[in-house]
């Protein structure tokens, strides 16, 4: 398993691969990032780019492997987590999530305008594009230091709290009184990610490894995976409950 801020644990047939070839990956990195500069693309006129080939080979090493990840929530019962593991972005889990709110609610009418609110949410494209997917950070301290905070604050993930924006003057200070805030570290398939994300992975190591083999100041590797399957319970490896207010 990789843990993406301990380069100890990073697959050793990546750091094979490319050191043989650093030198010319490095020269041709530092050309890209020189022409960039200048809004200019020079890898994209050299078909046999080693830097270019070097993050497509990583990506599909990669695929091969697992990652640690961090999932940041608010939960009714944290622990129900190491049972039932991570599951997928859906509308039941919506629903459920939508129910538990609304049980503050004393007006029937508030809880109607709730459900509508609801429903319109998953009609567009936002809930479409989350929709079966779980996401998730790369490093305990991006986790902690970003908006992790943020999802952490409010009961029901982002997700929920979208679907109820046009009226959240009147339902975050509710969402913000449920729950017991929780970060979950996990197993995850870097194969279960999105081709884009992978690849996103696979530049972000090897940039990493160029800048320490060239004894720059290497910034700490963060990244976000977004997995289309449920992460079992099995694969949860630890789940810290947080004294946020």
């Amino acid at each position: 398993m990789i843990l993406l801020e301990d380069i100890t644990t990073w697959p050793q047939e990546i750091l094979d691969y490319i050191s043989p070839n650093i030198i010319r990956i490095s020269q041709e990195r530092e050309l890209e990032l020189a022409n960039n500069l200048q809004g200019k693309s020079w890898l994209s006129n050299i078909p046999d780019s080693m830097y270019v080939k070097a993050q497509k080979e990583l990506a599909g090493m990669l695929r091969s492997y697992a990652i640690k990840a961090y999932h940041c929530t608010r939960l009714l019962s944290p622990a129900k987590a190491l049972q039932t593991g991570l599951l997928p972005l859906n509308l039941k889990i919506l629903k459920t999530g939508l129910k538990n709110m609304s049980a503050l609610l004393a007006s029937p009418d508030d809880r109607v305008e709730a459900e509508l609110e609801l429903i319109h949410f998953v009609k567009s494209d936002a809930f479409k594009n989350q929709q079966g997917l779980v996401w998730l950070y790369l490093t305990e301290a991006q986790a902690e230091q970003y908006d992790c905070q943020d999802l952490m604050e409010f009961y029901g993930g982002r997700a929920l709290r979208a679907a109820l924006y046009e009226k959240r003057f009147k339902y975050y200070p509710l969402l913000k009184r449920l729950g017991t805030p929780a970060l979950i570290a996990c197993r995850v398939q870097i194969a279960d990610a999105t081709d884009s994300q992978v690849e996103a992975l696979a530049k972000l190591m090897l940039d990493y490894l160029l800048d320490d083999a060239n004894g720059y100041d290497v910034r700490p590797a963060t990244g976000e995976l977004s997995v289309n399957t449920a992460v079992p319970a099995a694969n949860i490896l630890e789940l810290k409950e947080l004294q946020y207010t």
